[in-house]
């Protein structure tokens, strides 16, 4: 499922891809602040309990294209959080033609894999009877962010709140859970990060929630793509689009701006 944010005539089109579990809503923030361009924002396989053959990642971007295809776009941006920023390196091997400039959002800089962790089934929270015990953990989770503008506590807030959905008369996480697994699996066992690239390449990296590991692999990656723009928001948390929205939006005009992230 997908969807248009945005100014629809515009000639400047960005696809944004959200994080593992999440929506395409996580977007709209970001998209407000930058809606004089034409956003196409995608759900990943499996939500809102959509049940397909294939969740994979490479069958996901054979689905994008075909999108790209109908709406007459010939090149883009693309933005992926999270997982997302793992999915738009694998279109832009698959698809270059069509890709102006990729830009990762607390994610996609190294192979999971490297991690040597064994993947671990999820189960997604199901059968919660009373909505006021989500919303009280949601509000918890939220505010325990230090540091973020009253209007991203508002905006992460609400967004959350609108993972759950009634199914079978319960609340449950809207996220298939078969696909939430499967592309979690994914990620620890199939390297999409590009190898090379001349595609215009940005990643932001939200420092409040780095570990060492990333922060190290952010090294590896500015060695390998020299070219790239590399920012850390020092108080950033990983869901960028929602928690450090305004600072986004303007590192991402800048980029988009001088041109396609290359540097004057």
């Amino acid at each position: 499922m997908w969807t248009i944010y945005g100014n629809n005539t515009s000639t400047t089109t960005i696809v944004a891809i959200p994080a593992l579990g999440e929506r395409k809503e996580m977007f709209i923030p970001l998209a407000n602040y930058m809606n004089d361009v034409k956003w196409i924002v995608f759900d990943l396989p499996g939500s809102h309990k959509q049940q397909l053959a294939d969740y994979s990642i490479p069958a996901f971007c054979q689905l994008i294209h075909e999108v790209l295809v109908e709406q007459h776009i010939n090149q883009a941006h693309f933005i992926g959080s999270s997982l997302g920023a793992w999915a738009i390196q694998e279109f832009a091997d698959l698809f270059p033609q069509k890709v102006q400039s990729l830009t990762l959002l607390d994610g996609g800089h190294y192979f999971l894999g490297e991690r040597s962790e064994v993947h671990e089934e999820v189960a997604l929270a199901a059968n919660i009877e009373n909505f006021d015990d989500i919303a009280a953990a949601i509000h918890e989770q939220t505010y325990s962010m230090p540091n973020l503008e009253k209007q991203a506590y508002e905006h992460f807030e609400q967004y959350f709140l609108g993972n759950y959905i009634l199914h079978n008369d319960f609340y449950a996480h809207h996220c298939d859970e078969i696909a939430y697994n499967a592309l979690s699996k994914e990620l620890l066992t199939t390297n999409y990060c590009l190898k090379q690239t001349d595609i215009s390449l940005q990643l932001v990296i939200a420092e409040a929630s780095a570990d060492d590991f990333s922060k190290s692999k952010v090294i590896d990656f500015k060695k390998h793509f020299p070219h790239a723009h590399v920012t850390f928001l020092q108080y950033g948390q990983h869901y960028l689009p929602l928690t450090n929205t305004a600072e986004l939006a303007v590192i991402s005009q800048k980029f988009y701006e001088t041109p396609y992230g290359k540097e004057s």
